[in-house]
């Protein structure tokens, strides 16, 4: 009876620790999409990288119209408060944006559509 009984106890020692693995979590990688179980709210919030620093290639601009285009999208600016900085990292003119040019922009955080650039760096 006291073998039985030990052996009972054993068994619910052990048994919940073979019910039980161990893993560890990988993190995101960096601007890596949100995980799809969270709620639509905490997504978007997560997804927001307004004031990140984004690049490419200038397509087209039109300083009169105050608007460029990277990759297909048209981002505003005003050209009398956008903040430019030429490839020596001093300051520059919005004039000195070109086709073809590579560049690296913040997006203006008061900006509810996130379309108006704040700075403008020309690589």
């Amino acid at each position: 009876m006291k073998r039985n009984l030990l052996v009972f106890l054993v068994w619910m020692v052990v048994a919940p620790a073979h019910a039980v693995t161990t893993t560890v979590a990988v993190p995101p990688a960096p601007n890596a999409p949100p995980p799809s179980r969270l709620p639509a709210s905490a997504a978007k919030a997560m997804a927001d990288d307004s004031s990140g620093l984004r690049k490419g290639t200038v397509e087209a601009v039109s300083v009169g119209a105050g608007t460029f285009q990277v990759y297909g999208q048209r981002l505003t600016f005003d050209a009398q408060r956008v903040r430019v900085f030429g490839s020596d990292g001093k300051p520059s003119s919005v004039y000195s944006l070109k086709n073809g040019a590579k560049v690296r922009f913040t997006l203006d955080a008061a900006d509810s559509m996130h379309r108006r650039v704040a700075v403008i760096y020309i690589d």
